[in-house]
Parts: structure tokens; sequence; C-alpha cells
């Protein structure tokens, strides 16, 4: 009785967490529902017989799950396919600079990152606003070259009426026409305050938007206009070699690898005290990997899943990420963070990695290999035991 009561305070004592209370869950839950049946089975045909048909049922079971999660990535999953950084090279790709530590053959045809004065000048790049400005569309360029200010009044307006007059957010409004100072000092409450006029931070939000719209990059333009982009390459104002511009949301994944290699390596961008630990992402290139639909037609849909699967491995898939260090702006207490500059100073510093696809289906397949063959051996000794059955029947039968 006393071993009792000390297994029932050890119980007790337990801290019956997520983990503990699941894994108690799973067994509770296997022995009731698999033992039930067992029971049942063996009550009919004998222990053993019962036994094996069990195993055997619970393995064919387990094969047709583990298949599931194969053929939908669920359950049992491994390694998640990650992108691995292979080299940095600072400065142009196509040009070592340092003979001691040279860049990877792979980048040799990757164009020049400085930006050009012209367009269809060689060994550099064009700038996406001067595609905009020389092949876009009257909308196009308009929204690129023309900041609406009346909305931004409009909208910020809007935000500013309903507020009292002691709250610090609040803008003095002027009469047109007249250009006050950005900032003054006032009185509120005995203590000094400063106010700002509602003019000065359209004029501030408005040249925000101007330098994002000279600062818009290659793979930006490409997932809002992607025909400029083709318009310039057929132009040859584009050269990019082997290699593929990516758009900054199909890169998405490899730009966060790339940002997160970056603030652990020695570059200056870790999280530090430090004014010019930023940097601004510029385009994203892709080379390799399976190859992709040239359209969305039924034909090249179905001939591209066709040969994409009957591939035996997946060719190396490479994306190079390209970053600039930014200029360093004093954060303005009660406003939004001002939008990044890139630093024209500085060298432009590509990140070449490569496409690891991981062992994501590997457990699975491996659950379901493994049951297959426990199913297919419980099986065997079933048909074995049957034939052993059937001889004894037989020759009992014979006998005189």
């Amino acid at each position: 009785m006393a071993s009792v009561f000390s297994a029932v305070s050890a119980l007790g004592a337990i801290s019956f967490d997520n983990e503990i209370r699941g894994l108690l869950t799973v067994l509770l839950g296997s022995a009731i529902l698999m033992g039930s049946v067992w029971l049942i089975i063996s009550t009919n045909t004998g222990f053993r017989l019962g036994t094996l048909i069990a195993i055997s049922a619970i393995f064919g079971w387990t094969v047709m799950m583990a298949f599931i999660w194969s053929l939908y990535g669920i359950g049992l999953q491994g390694a998640r396919p990650t992108w691995e950084v292979q080299a940095i090279h600072i400065g142009n790709p196509s040009v070592t600079e340092d003979e001691g530590n040279p860049s990877p053959e792979i980048l040799d045809d990757l164009p020049n990152p400085v930006n050009c004065a012209t367009l269809g000048a060689q060994d550099c790049l064009p700038k996406a606003i001067q595609i905009v400005r020389d092949l876009g569309s009257t909308t196009q360029q308009d929204e690129l070259d023309s900041v609406d200010e009346a909305a931004i009044r409009t909208e910020l307006s809007a935000f500013n009426d309903p507020l009292a007059e002691d709250d610090p957010r609040k803008l003095l409004t002027v009469d047109s026409g007249e250009s006050p100072e950005c900032e003054f000092e006032k009185s509120l409450n005995g203590t000094s305050v400063k106010e700002e006029h509602l003019e000065c931070e359209v004029q501030r939000l408005a040249a925000e938007q101007r330098i994002r719209n000279e600062d818009l990059t290659l793979s930006e333009l490409k997932g809002v206009a992607p025909d400029l982009i083709e318009n310039a390459q057929s132009r040859g104002w584009l050269e990019l070699g082997d290699w593929n511009l990516q758009t900054t949301q199909a890169a998405g994944e490899a730009i966060t690898a790339a940002s997160d290699y970056l603030a652990e390596a020695d570059l200056g961008f870790a999280e530090t005290d430090d004014q010019s630990n930023t940097f601004v992402v510029l385009n994203a290139y892709q080379q390799g990997g399976k190859p992709k639909r040239l359209n969305n037609g039924v034909w090249e849909r179905v001939s591209n899943k066709v040969i994409t699967s009957a591939m035996p491995r997946h060719p190396t898939n490479y994306t190079v990420v390209q970053v600039q260090r930014s200029i360093y702006k004093e954060p303005v207490a009660g406003q939004a963070p001002s939008p990044t500059e890139v630093d024209p100073d500085e060298p432009v510093i590509s990140v070449l990695m490569r496409r690891n696809l991981g062992r994501f289906r590997l457990p699975g397949i491996l659950v379901t290999i493994g049951s297959g063959l426990l199913f297919l051996a419980s099986l065997l000794m079933l048909h074995t035991r049957d034939l052993e059955v059937r001889r004894r029947l037989e020759g009992e039968g014979a006998a005189p």
C-alpha cells in the first residue's frame, strides 16, 4: 500500500506540460484503439494469430499514412530547403580585384552593378527610372517623375484635423502661399514643446517619395512592369549573360537568408550603435535550377511538368543578392523612419547562394519503405502459416 501512495505522490509531482501530456495522450489512445482491436481479434482467432493479424494491419495502415506524408509533405518532416551562402564579393563581380581571394567563375558574366549615366552604355546597369522614362507609358512616367503633393496634403489633413490641440501629433495649419519655419517652440501647459507645420510635413513626405522613385531597383521594376525589362533587354540596354533578373517578391527567401548572413559576417552590418550598419537591397539574379514555364498555356504547363518530373536530379540553382550600404539619417521622434538611401561612395556587395533542397520528404519515404517491408514480412508469415495449416489438415484427412 505504501508503494501505491509513493507512486501517486510521484505522479502528482510531475509537471504535465504540453510534451508530457501529448506523449501520454498518444500512448493511451494507441493502447485503447489498437489494443481493443487486438483483444477482439485474439479472442476469436487465438493469441498468436490475432497478434500477427493486428501487427499486419498496423503496418499496412502505417504504409498508407507515411505515403500520404511523402506525397503532400506533411507529418514527419525533414530539413526544409534553404539558401546556403557560397561566397561574398565586394565591388564589380565580373572583375577580380583581390588576386589572393578571386571571385567564383560563375559571377564572371554578372553585370557591373554601377549605374550608367546614359542608357545603352557598356559595362554598367541602367537605372530603373531611366528605363521608365524612355520606355514606359505616360501613366508610368507620371507615377515616378511627379509626386502628388495634393493627395499627400489631403491624407495628412484627414488625419490631422480630428486631433485635439494639445495632442503632440497635431500639426499647425497655415494659409497657402506662406513659407513658415518647419519647426518652432510653443508653450503648452507651462512646458515648451516643438510644433511643426502641416505644409512642412507635406514637403518632407514628398521628398521621401522622390527618393524612393529615384532608387527604384530593376528587381522592383520587373515586379510591377516586366514588359519594360524585356524591352530593355531586347534593345541591349540590359546584358545579364546566363543570369535571370528576379523580382523582389520571387527572391524574398534568398534576400532574407543573405540579410541574416550579412548581419553575422564581419562586414559592419551587425546590430551595434554604429551609424552606418544598415544596407539597401538592390537586385537579385538567378541561374540554374529546373526550367521554368515560358507561359501559362495548357501545352506549356503539361510539357514543362513532364520534362521537370523526368529529370533524375535537380540542376544546381544559384541566386545572387546585391546590397549596398545606406546613408545614415538621424531618426526624428514621432516620425516614421526615413526611407533608406543608397550611399554612392560605398561598394556593392554580391552574396552568392546555392539552393540546398534539404531532406523534407525523406523521413516520410523512409517510414513508407520500412513499414512496407514489415508489412510484407507479416503477410508472408500469415501465408506461411496458412500453408502449414492446410498441409496438416490434408495430412490428417489422408490418414487411414
